[in-house]
């Protein structure tokens, strides 16, 4: 199962932080790894369990999970699909029998 986990991790520079990233990115499963230096928080998503990766980081920096969960999905917002609601006629029905037209342009009427 592919989780999202915030860890503080205690690096001081950009080369500290590089070997930080470098080390976890070695266990298996890791999709990404993102480090936020101004809060001090690394983000791993990935099929990877929480305790390896601070076990990793521990080695060489002070480091605490802060949340674990399920990653954000990113939806594609898509326009409303509009709806068609007319009544038309329908010649080889009964007199007046209307139809009504749906979101299926080719709707399959059988009468």
């Amino acid at each position: 199962m592919i989780v999202k986990v915030v860890l503080k991790v205690d690096v001081q520079d950009g080369k500290a932080k590089q070997k930080a990233m470098k080390s976890v990115s070695t266990l298996p499963g890791i999709n990404s790894i993102m480090m936020d230096m101004n809060e001090r928080k690394m983000t791993v998503i990935g099929e990877v369990d929480p305790v390896e990766v601070v076990e990793k980081l521990r080695k060489f920096w002070f480091a605490e999970i802060l949340t674990v969960g399920p990653p954000e999905v990113i939806q594609e917002k898509l326009p409303p699909t509009p709806t068609i609601d007319c009544w038309i006629p329908y010649p080889y029905c009964y007199p007046n029998y209307p139809i009504i037209l749906e979101e299926n342009p080719n709707p399959c009427v059988i009468c």
